[in-house]
């Protein structure tokens, strides 16, 4: 259930980062999806462990 609610989080966090990019705050938008890969990745390797 807890992945569940991980995936739902990264749905909406995407979905911000999208309409930031409608919104032409580009900046900002890019600093989203650093910080999302980042956290994506920090999952991924701590799933494995």
């Amino acid at each position: 259930m807890r992945h569940k609610y991980r995936r739902i989080l990264a749905v909406v966090f995407y979905l911000i980062v999208l309409l930031l990019v409608v919104f032409h705050q580009d900046t900002l938008a890019m600093y989203g999806m650093a910080v999302g890969m980042l956290l994506e990745a920090i999952m991924a390797l701590l799933s494995k462990a």
